[in-house]
């Protein structure tokens, strides 16, 4: 994604199907918006079980490797 060096991630994310396949792309997203919502959670709200962090975790791993090869 050398054209969008500049860009933030949340306008990269749509552009990712053209860089990688539909699931992977998809996967990202919703990995993506888990990890924002986890991240942005308000003082009277529950914030994400340890167990939710592992996963995300794991599929970050998992969408790094299958986006670097």
């Amino acid at each position: 994604m050398s054209g969008l060096a500049g860009a933030t991630m949340r306008a990269k994310l749509p552009c990712l199907h053209r860089y990688a396949t539909e699931g992977t792309a998809r996967r990202t997203r919703a990995a993506w918006s888990h990890l924002c919502l986890g991240c942005h959670y308000l003082q009277y709200e529950v914030g994400p079980a340890h167990d939710q962090v592992r996963v995300w975790r794991v599929e970050v791993g998992e969408l790094v490797g299958e986006l670097a090869s």
